[in-house]
């Protein structure tokens, strides 16, 4: 849904991503293509545009909640072509004729923004505190190098009834499409691994066996499985204190 964040957000808080944006606590991604990833977004990791959109904490619940009109947005650091599936909102509402409305949207610099998933507890009836959970329609392949990522969240009351404690949101990793022409002469574009040989040579985890080729039938040494899981997995760790 295209929108312009001007009718979207209140107080006519125009909508540009920027440092001003609160840093998300990034989780680690969970390697492998069908195992679902988290990234939550609480509600001390978000901040407001304006000085004048004012805000509370709870103290019992830890949540807070916006005393006058305004949003409160956090930036998403998910992993660049990863798929976002849904989102979960964390939130208490003790209001029969109000609600917390969060959500996760994009843009590019200076530009509208598009929602890609909002999710609500409803103006009736008063559910208390529980998680509210969106399914994206349309799941979103990140596209870091064109988008900004970020989450948002407004409440409709501001005596303290609609409160927010967070937005969970939820994606899994994938292997990029095959690409139109192949990188080794013996693994071509109707090969039944070419799309994950082309990833491999793409990431720089490998560089085929020599003279244009990859030898996809060969036997893997114990010394070239070590080169591919660490490029692959990027291992790292610090240097010990007084070492070579």
């Amino acid at each position: 849904m295209r929108v312009s964040l001007r009718l979207l957000f209140a107080a006519g808080i125009g909508f540009v991503v920027s440092a001003s944006v609160a840093v998300a606590q990034t989780s680690v991604p969970v390697f492998g293509t069908t195992a679902e990833s988290l990234e939550f977004v609480s509600a001390w990791d978000m901040s407001t545009f304006a000085s004048t959109t004012t805000w509370l904490g709870d103290p019992a619940t830890g949540y807070r909640y916006l005393t006058v009109q305004g949003s409160f947005f956090g930036g998403l650091h998910i992993p660049n072509g990863a798929v976002i599936d849904s989102i979960e909102l964390d939130a208490c509402d003790t209001n029969n004729f109000a609600q917390v409305d969060a959500g996760i949207a994009r843009s590019t610099a200076g530009g509208p923004g598009d929602i890609l998933g909002s999710v609500v507890t409803g103006n009736l009836p008063a559910d208390g505190c529980s998680r509210w959970t969106h399914v994206l329609e349309s799941p979103e392949i990140v596209d870091a190098q064109t988008y900004d990522y970020y989450a948002y969240e407004t409440n409709d009351s501001f005596d303290g009834t609609t409160l927010f404690g967070g937005l969970r949101v939820y994606y899994h990793l994938q292997v990029s499409p095959a690409p139109l022409g192949a990188t080794f002469g013996d693994v071509d574009t109707n090969h039944p691994f070419f799309q994950f040989v082309e990833a491999l040579a793409a990431s720089g985890i490998t560089a085929g066996c020599g003279n244009g080729n990859f030898c996809p039938d060969a036997p893997l040494t114990r010394g070239q499985m070590a080169v591919f899981l660490s490029k692959a997995l990027g291992l790292h760790w610090p240097v010990a204190s007084g070492s070579n």
